[in-house]
Order: structure tokens, then C-alpha cells, then sequence
């Protein structure tokens, strides 16, 4: 006969193993989309197993705050200025040049970060702080999905595990760590819903080439009344998708680090 400890346990492994399949799952759809859909390439199903690859080593980097904190919090404004720099320079001084302003481009990015945005440690920062990255991040996915923001999903399970972090061990209420899980769902959310407002004003915008599009791919004819269906059924089903998944993620990994906790603790 299990103790209720036990099969709470039993529960949370199912629950936490579900989790850290969606990461790579996530990953590889977005692989496949981007490999099938944006760059045509021959090899989508190999594109997509290396995002499965990617969405492992996320799970990984989630799993551990101190990697964690530093992937998402140190390192995307002084990658990201490292890059505009170097592809700034290339097309006006040799690779040798522009190099090095990639590596000006790193270090201005390293000084931003100390000087201006990193003036707390990263589950201690002020919310406009995580507004910024999370739009920035969000961002740039958008950016490499052509404007899709199906890898939102995965900034939604990010943001769920950020709340499992900030807020391990904290001495709040359960109504408390409830109201802030509900603000992180509901700001993911909110953030994908404009995503979504806006790709589906694109589409609508460019419905016969979409309509066109879609005829050739499923080789059924589609009518405008379809099409906008489309867009409202899949972008409501995504804003659902991102609230469940970034709350149950926050909800799932709190209990875990804190059940971790108390067990390094007895």
C-alpha cells in the first residue's frame, strides 16, 4: 500500500517527465515548420530532429538556475549586438575588421547588461526588466520564424519555469504564488495574443496567395470563409495551448524544487 507521499511522487514524475518531453516535441514542430514551410529545404525531418536535440539541451539548462539565468538573462543582448556588429562591419571593411566588431559589439553588450539591465541577480529582477527580455526574446524568435510565433510555446514553458526558480522556497501564500503564476500565464498569453492579431491580419491581408497556397498543398479548394476560420480556430487554440502550458509548467516545477528542497533539508 503506497503513502499519499508516494503517490504524489509517482504523480509528479509522470508530470515532470510530460514536461520535459514538450520542450523537445515544441522544438521539433518548430524545426519542421521552419524547414518545410519557410526555407523549402529536402530535409525536414532532419531539420526537426535537430531541433529535437535542442529542445533537450533546454530541458537541461532549465533544470539548472545557474546555466538557466545565464542563457536567458546574460547572454541575448551581448550575442545579439555581437552579431549586428559583425554583419554591420562585413559589408564595409574586411572579415578581419569585422570581427573584431563583433567582438566590440560582445563587450558593449557585457557592459550593457552589468551597467544597466543585470542591477539584480535574475529572480530577484524588477518586473519591467523581465517585460524587456521576454519581449526581446520573443522577438527574436519572431524574427526566425518569419513572423509564425509558434516557438512562443517554448518562451511560455521558459516563462513557467523562471516562476518554479524565482519563487523555490519563497515564504508566500499559496493564494499569493497562485496571483503571480496567473500574472506570468496571462502576460505569455497576452503576448502571443497580439503575435497572433497581427500574423492573422498578414494572412487575411494576403488571402488569395494563402488561399492558393493551401489548394496546392492539401489539394482541396478553400473558400475565404474557410480560411478565416482557420485563422481564428488555430489562433485560439494556440492563446489556450500558452496559457496551459506556461501555468502547469510554473505550477509542476514549484512543486518539484520545493518537494527537492525539503528532501536535501531531512
Amino acid at each position: 500500500m503506497q503513502t499519499p507521499k508516494q503517490k504524489i511522487d509517482i504523480k509528479l514524475r509522470i508530470q515532470i517527465t510530460l514536461l520535459a518531453l514538450a520542450m523537445p516535441v515544441a522544438g521539433a514542430f518548430s524545426g519542421w515548420y521552419y524547414a518545410f514551410l519557410v526555407i523549402e529545404s529536402d530535409y525536414p525531418l532532419a531539420i526537426a530532429a535537430a531541433c529535437f536535440g535542442v529542445g533537450l539541451l533546454l530541458d537541461v539548462i532549465c533544470y539548472f538556475g545557474n546555466i538557466f539565468s545565464f542563457v536567458f538573462y546574460k547572454m541575448p543582448i551581448p550575442l545579439v549586438l555581437s552579431v549586428i556588429a559583425y554583419e554591420i562591419a562585413s559589408f564595409l571593411v574586411s572579415w578581419k575588421l569585422a570581427v573584431c566588431a563583433g567582438i566590440l559589439g560582445l563587450a558593449l553588450g557585457i557592459l550593457f547588461d552589468y551597467a544597466i539591465i543585470i542591477d539584480k541577480p535574475f529572480y530577484l529582477a524588477r518586473k519591467r526588466i523581465l517585460v524587456i527580455v521576454y519581449m526581446f526574446l520573443s522577438l527574436l524568435l519572431l524574427g526566425i520564424m518569419v513572423g509564425v510565433p509558434v516557438s512562443n510555446f517554448l518562451l511560455g514553458i521558459m516563462a513557467g519555469n523562471y516562476y518554479s526558480l524565482r519563487y523555490e522556497g519563497a515564504i508566500l501564500s499559496k493564494e499569493r504564488l497562485r496571483h503571480n503564476l496567473l500574472s506570468i500565464s496571462i502576460f505569455a498569453t497576452a503576448v502571443l495574443f497580439v503575435f497572433e492579431i497581427i500574423f492573422g491580419w498578414l494572412i487575411w491581408n494576403d488571402a488569395p496567395n494563402i488561399i492558393a497556397y493551401l489548394e496546392q498543398m492539401t489539394g482541396s479548394q478553400i473558400t475565404s470563409n474557410q480560411l478565416l476560420q482557420m485563422i481564428f480556430g488555430f489562433g485560439a487554440l494556440a492563446v489556450i495551448i500558452q496559457y496551459l502550458i506556461t501555468y502547469y509548467t510554473g505550477k509542476i516545477l514549484l512543486q518539484f524544487r520545493t518537494i527537492r528542497i525539503l528532501c536535501k533539508n531531512t
